[in-house]
């Protein structure tokens, strides 16, 4: 019988921006935090009632689902976004293209044993509407819209057991296809680079849940083994460039993410994957990418946050919490600032 849950009201801390000289009065833009919108109190029972519906038992998979290591997925503008915010009509064919390889990951995973699945929309272009709800496997929660708490990570908590995030892409400055990391051109924690998929390894391996699987192009897939250690990992993709792949046709690429997400659930139940694990303090360094650090009203924005302090060159910012969580929502509120949803 299918599950229902509603999670409704998601919502996250913003910090205080400090006032200083590029402030709303001096350059204007819609500086209104998330909280404003959603409650803290609205997503902590949001994210209790998840918990609850997981506690009957079973193994739960958490999905990660971003766009741009999809399969046939070689250019941002024309494939990533809908007409509405710029894009094309191809849109709608990879948001299909999504579902499916998502859908692909349940089916191999269930096989494996895993009986619970939540789904988070990754993939901002959209301001994480993407997956078609109406052709997901139906056994899944889905996890969809913006403002949410901690980006490509929110619901996750320590009921899960694997993370698996499909459709990745590879670090900002690779070669991999429409390669970035956030709105970052770096970002490192204790000197450790992390791309978006290693960042959700870190938050979640906090909690005690290890990343299992991830899927995208060989850039991401390489660089992700290197950064994590042997997960599982799906090849669908070849890249020439930014943006030209040789892609596996649909069929063969399903039929691989059924094959990895089993052996990844199957690997998590051995105790072969074990949770991402960094020292405390978490000493994040992070450069924003060109195109933000152009914008004063961005660049000033982030340097006013709590914790935050500048450093490195122009654009380049330092943070240092106990908490991955605190590190999550940080990210969150400059996803905010630079996605002015």
């Amino acid at each position: 019988m299918r599950r229902l849950l509603l999670v409704a009201a998601l919502g996250f801390p913003l910090r205080a921006v400090a006032q200083g000289q590029a402030t709303r009065d001096t350059i204007p833009r819609d500086t209104t935090p998330p909280a404003a919108y959603f409650g803290v109190t609205e997503y902590k029972l949001a994210r209790q009632k998840l918990e609850q519906d997981m506690q009957r038992g079973g193994f739960s998979v958490y999905i990660i689902a971003d766009m741009e290591g999809l399969a046939a997925a070689v250019r941002n503008q024309t494939e990533m976004r809908p007409v509405s915010r710029g894009g094309s009509p191809q849109h709608e064919r990879f948001r299909q293209e999504l579902t499916d390889e998502i859908n692909a990951l349940i089916v191999g995973a269930r096989a494996a044993g895993a009986t619970q699945f939540i789904v988070n929309e990754g993939h901002g272009g959209t301001l994480f509407r993407n997956v078609l709800v109406d052709r997901l496997d139906p056994e899944a929660i889905l996890i969809r819209g913006y403002p949410k708490p901690i980006v490509m990570s929110t619901g996750l908590n320590p009921m899960v057991d694997a993370i698996m995030i499909v459709g990745a892409h590879a670090n900002a400055g690779s070669p991999g296809i429409i390669s970035h990391n956030f709105a970052f051109d770096s970002f490192t924690v204790n000197g450790r680079a992390l791309n978006e998929a290693g960042i959700a390894a870190f938050i979640g391996g906090e909690m005690g849940v290890p990343m299992a699987l991830a899927s995208g192009d060989d850039v991401l897939t390489a660089e992700t083994r290197q950064m994590l250690g042997p997960l599982e990992t799906v090849t669908v993709k070849t890249a020439f460039s930014r943006s030209a792949a040789a892609v596996l046709p649909p069929a063969t690429v399903h039929r691989l993410l059924r094959a990895g997400a089993a052996r990844a659930v199957r690997r998590v139940r051995a105790g072969e994957l074990r949770p991402l694990t960094l020292e405390k303090p978490y000493r994040v360094r992070f450069c924003l990418r060109q195109s933000y650090v152009k914008d004063e009203w961005v660049r000033a924005t982030v340097g006013q946050l709590d914790g935050v302090n500048p450093g490195g060159g122009p654009g380049c910012f330092g943070y240092t919490s106990d908490s991955a969580e605190a590190v999550g929502n940080l990210l969150n509120e400059i996803e905010w600032t630079v996605l002015k949803p």
